[in-house]
């Protein structure tokens, strides 16, 4: 029996127990007051919508406060309720295809590599990703295990897009971009809901409903269950990374009064799967091996958030939540416990100035055991981080703002760290913009730099020897910088189509290297070998520019199309030369997106996306086209049948390579049943 087959098992049976708990809380006294309405139908077809709504959008992540999309003075994308169920997408990581400038590739089954403007690993550590507001980014490595991250796609209200720095309200790791996905109020999602998908590849359930909670409250609560296939390896055979996840939770909007709104919400996530590693195994000597691995993780969270609007018009809000994360993976377990706390206040000081500042304070408790090859010393570790951020938008003229701010922080690793921005945004018109930007934005150490002692390979020396090159941990890392500079251009050019422009050119300074060290004997009492190690260094730097343009063009009433291009191109540089940078995947320097929405009929739309992906000169990896199409029939106002068909112009390729340990697999052609009921 695989290793997989083991997990796959054992997890099924465990999952019982909780699918019986939230089972029993649907059914019992705790969800009285139920309402009898049905779950809220899908939102009206956006390709009905003028472009003057779509430009009205409102994005919060920009500036930590509401504002318009057409007057945000950075490159931001949003991706609707709509857009996520008209695009097929049966995950986040797919979902985030659509997005010019982000970079999808999928590694296996349960694993990508995921960036924005470069720097694209499985550990991409340059780019925060929240969800309400609470940081997914891992303290282990400052990335994101995108297994993770299972919110339901029906509850997404949007997924916001800032590709650019962020550090500014945002904080260290916001250096590339902000994913920052917001959910739905359960207000919006009363009555209950049966969603049930099954393909060639994947299979997925939802079960989920909706009520009242006394005379001023809403509440939901769901369960998911999902199962994924194992892959196909480069050979033509099949991989080890199938995997299986249940996800239950539930989210409470209350309104005390009319100036306070209180919302609550918690998930529980496990999941079982598998992976192939290429790796090293620890003894005397190290070995190198092929093996199947299995991962096994149990997260769960809970958050809370209140807001307050004062008399005198001004909003403060607290935002306060606990994670714990129980992962294994190539034989490490890591334990992580995550408390965090953030206040802030949104005023206007007069009529010119609009202020938003806030404070901040973060501990993270991690305890770790050794996995094949590696080991992080100390085994355990707290952390706390320090924060406080303020930004004033200075009204210079009814058509022009200029923002100017800064984040302060004082982490564990670094000591004091400071992020400041401007941003300018002329609006000439109403229905244009231009905005300029310049930002300072920090990526700060993770426990990968500086306690890792991690085994890479082992090398044949003269002698009969072997050495083992080993990463080795730096306490002395610093912060990673970046100066980014950038402008835009936003217009509705007629009634049928907008425009959206960015064009950037970045400077990143002691970005992290692999400097080879003298080697030395092991500390064995058994076969004699050579450790070469390799330590963790800042001696890189590097240069990118580029940009990415996208347009919404509505051909007529019930036809929208929607292209989108990015160019990246990036030198990068060692100081001395002969450090290696510490950069392990490769990024395609074009990316092209093409979709298509089209309402056949009132209650019939066909849905098309394409996307190209220049070439991975690093990992070998050819450039290739996709092709994902969606029919979707309304048969009534509470169900809806679709049939998608993903990758279909071949029947598999490949995208990323893990340089380090994960074998990669072959992304398949694949076809996807999906049955939704409102009621």
């Amino acid at each position: 029996m695989h290793d997989y087959d083991y997990v796959r098992d054992n997890f099924v049976g465990s999952s019982r127990t909780i699918t019986f708990v939230a089972g029993f809380l649907l059914s019992s006294g705790l969800v009285q007051n139920v309402s009898g309405e049905a779950q809220t139908p899908a939102p009206v077809d956006l390709t009905q919508a003028s472009l003057e709504d779509l430009m009205d959008i409102t994005v919060t992540s920009v500036s930590r406060k509401e504002q318009k999309l057409s007057q945000a003075a950075a490159a931001v994308f949003v991706i609707t309720q709509e857009d996520i169920r008209r695009s097929g997408a049966t995950n986040i990581p797919d979902v985030l295809r659509m997005a010019p400038g982000v970079n999808v590739a999928r590694i296996d089954a349960n694993t990508w590599a995921i960036s924005i403007r470069g720097f694209n690993n499985r550990y991409a550590d340059k780019i925060l990703v929240l969800i309400d507001g609470r940081s997914q980014n891992s303290p282990s490595f400052s990335g994101v295990y995108w297994d993770q991250i299972n919110v339901p796609l029906e509850d997404i209200d949007r997924i916001e897009v800032i590709r650019g720095p962020g550090g500014t309200v945002w904080g260290a790791n916001a250096v590339n971009g902000v994913i920052n996905i917001i959910t739905l109020s359960s207000k919006a999602t009363q009555g209950g809901l049966i969603v049930a998908e099954a393909g060639s590849q994947e299979s997925r359930s939802l079960a989920q409903y909706g009520g009242k909670a006394g005379a001023a409250g809403t509440w939901r609560a769901f369960g998911t269950y999902s199962n994924t296939d194992s892959s196909i390896n480069p050979a033509g055979g099949a991989a080890a990374d199938g995997w299986h996840a249940f996800n239950g939770g539930f989210r409470t909007d209350l309104q005390p009064s009319p100036r306070d709104a209180v919302t609550v919400q918690g998930d529980l996530y496990k999941t079982g799967e598998g992976q192939t590693l290429t790796t090293v195994l620890s003894g005397d000597p190290p070995v190198g091996a092929s093996l199947n691995d299995p991962i096994a993780v149990g997260n769960g969270d809970l958050q809370t958030r209140w807001s307050h609007t004062l008399q005198n018009g001004s909003e403060m809000s607290l935002n306060v939540y606990y994670d714990h994360v129980n992962r294994l993976d190539q034989k490490l377990l890591e334990k992580t416990n995550t408390f965090n706390i953030d206040f802030q206040h949104h005023l206007s000081v007069d009529s010119r100035n609009d202020v938003v500042w806030g404070l901040g304070y973060r501990v993270t408790d991690d305890k770790m055991t050794s996995g094949y090859n590696d080991v992080f010393v100390p085994l355990r570790r707290t952390d706390s981080l320090y924060s406080a951020f303020v930004q004033d938008e200075i009204r210079l003229a009814n058509s022009a703002r200029l923002t100017i701010g800064s984040k302060l922080e004082h982490n564990a690793y670094t000591g004091f760290e400071y992020e400041p921005g401007a941003q300018f945004v002329w609006t000439p018109t109403g229905r244009q913009t231009i905005w300029l930007s310049a930002s300072r934005a920090i990526r700060q150490p993770s426990r990968q730099n500086t306690d890792l002692e991690y085994d890479v390979a082992v090398i044949p020396l003269q002698g009969g020897l072997s050495g083992v090159e080993t990463l080795i941990g730096n306490a002395d890392t610093q912060s990673e910088k970046l100066l980014d500079y950038e402008a835009g251009y936003r217009s509705q050019v007629t009634k049928r189509l907008s425009l959206d422009v960015t064009l950037f050119r970045s400077y990143y300074r002691q970005l992290q290297t692999l400097a080879p060290g003298a080697a030395f004997p092991a500390d064995t009492s058994g076969v004699p070998y050579l450790v070469i190690p390799l330590y963790e260094g800042n001696g890189a730097r590097a240069t990118t520019y580029g940009g990415e343009v996208f347009a919404t063009w509505n051909v007529t009433s019930r036809w929208r199309l929607s292209p989108g291009y990015s160019l990246v191109h990036m030198t990068i540089l060692s100081n001395p030369p002969d450090l290696t940078a510490d950069i392990a995947g490769d990024t395609p320097k074009h990316g092209i997106q093409f979709r298509s929405t089209l309402g056949l009929r009132s209650n019939l739309d066909w849905d098309t996306s394409i996307y190209f992906v220049g070439q991975l000169s690093a990992g070998q990896i050819p450039g290739y086209t996709r092709l994902d199409t969606q029919l979707r029939w309304r048969i009534a106002e509470s169900a809806e049948v679709s049939i998608t068909g993903q990758n279909l112009l071949t029947a598999r390729h490949a995208e990323f390579i893990d340089a380090l340990t994960v074998d990669y697999t072959q992304v398949q052609r694949s076809i996807l049943g999906k049955i939704t009921w409102r009621f």
